[in-house]
């Protein structure tokens, strides 16, 4: 291997080559323990010396060899052109790509001249992945502010006429029941006579309902001004309650009771044996499992479809958890939408009323309690496995086996 060109501004003088002598530690074993993975190319491109491997190629395979086989096909191009306008322009350059496995590496360019032009480009290889993941969480979170902000003022907004609406629903219902033995009278003494536009007795039938309907969606409608309300801060109700798990877990079943029996005969939960105690809040985890459970009741195909709940008592390395799992046979989630299901708004059911925030909600309760929740494509890739995980709690001097 040629180390010279890659160290001079080590080794550039005899004074410095006996200084590294005396030290008995070589120059290139400081690139070697390096983060970075550092070359030297010629202008052919040839690799001249190569610090490590990089993406499974060992550099007493690549010496001499084309650097363009250090990146994958789509990238060459790149770095051709790079290599190009670096010999050129005499000028550093950089630029970033992602691999297969996305691994994302950010390429450095460095000219470095000869005698009489420049001979050789050192490039300096450094990972960035998790750089640009921190980069995009801090973008996700401005973004997420941002619509907290906006979610304050739209809640507010919409709230003030919705409770008008459903106050005057109420009077109307109650309205309506005291006026109609009076319209009753009248229809037997003058026979039928029109009403808003339609007969008595298509009226007396259709308009209860009609004014249950307006109730029902102002309801609907305060529901999702309070899971705004609840995006748009950090929940001050305590998260202080010693729990046993599957109270608001059967809590919440209780709650879906109507929708399990309209969606399903197969609707099953798996305790685990004893208690799984946790610390927070039992009325936010039984939103929890209220959102969970009914997302994967709301996709299975037909009755025959199972969901299934199991509780279970796993230990990691951060220490002992409560794990609750829900398993429906729905159609599943695609492979693209995975990673934004928790994103605020973002919903592949807005066709039926989908909101986008059930899951949003469910992922910042469960992130407030410390754990996390997850979700996966089957096995058989029929149907969508939740995994909520939250930090087990056990009192002081309970020991745990």
């Amino acid at each position: 291997m040629r180390y010279d060109a890659t160290l001079q501004g080590l080794v550039s003088t005899p004074r410095d080559k006996q200084k590294w002598s005396r030290t008995g530690i070589r120059p290139e074993h400081i690139f070697r323990d390096s983060p970075d993975i550092i070359l030297t190319v010629n202008r052919k491109r040839r690799i001249l010396f190569m610090s490590r491997a990089m993406n499974g190629l060992h550099p007493d395979r690549m010496t001499g060899e084309d650097a363009n086989r250090l990146f994958p096909p789509r990238v060459r191009p790149w770095f051709r052109q790079a290599m190009r306008q670096a010999f050129a322009s005499g000028e550093s350059s950089r630029f970033q790509f992602p691999t297969e496995e996305a691994v994302w590496w950010e390429i450095r360019l460095i000219p470095r001249p000869g005698e009489k032009r420049l001979d050789e480009a050192l490039i300096i290889a450094t990972e960035v992945t998790e750089a640009r993941t921190l980069q995009a969480q801090a973008i996700r979170h401005a973004r997420l502010a941002t619509i907290g902000v906006l979610s304050t003022s739209i809640a507010h907004e919409i709230n003030n006429p919705n409770n008008a609406i459903l106050f005057n629903a109420s009077l109307l219902a109650r309205a309506w029941r005291e006026i109609t033995p009076i319209l009753e009278e009248y229809h037997q003494n003058n026979g039928e006579f029109i009403l808003g536009g339609v007969s008595f007795l298509e009226a007396r039938e259709a308009l209860p309902a009609w004014i249950a309907e307006i109730s029902r969606n102002t309801l609907r409608v305060k529901s999702i001004v309070e899971n705004l309300k609840h995006l748009a801060r950090r929940d001050q109700e305590s998260l202080n309650e010693i729990i046993d798990i599957h109270e608001p877990l059967q809590a919440a079943l209780l709650i879906l009771n109507h929708k399990i029996r309209k969606h399903t005969d197969h609707c099953e939960l798996f305790a685990t044996k004893g208690v799984l105690t946790v610390k927070g809040n039992s009325r936010q985890l039984e939103q929890v499992f209220i959102n969970i459970i009914l997302n994967a009741l709301q996709s299975l195909p037909q009755r025959s479809c199972q969901v299934t709940i199991r509780t279970t008592l796993e230990s990691t390395l951060s220490g002992e958890q409560a794990q609750i799992s829900v398993e429906d046979e729905g159609s599943g989630i695609a492979p693209e939408h995975l990673p934004h299901v928790t994103e605020p708004f973002f919903t592949t059911k807005g066709a039926s009323g989908g909101t986008g925030l059930g899951l949003s909600i469910s992922g910042l309760i469960v992130r407030n309690h410390g754990g996390a929740l997850h979700f996966a494509q089957n096995a058989n890739r029929i149907g969508t496995t939740v995994m909520i995980r939250l930090p087990l709690y056990r009192s002081p001097g309970e020991v745990s086996f």
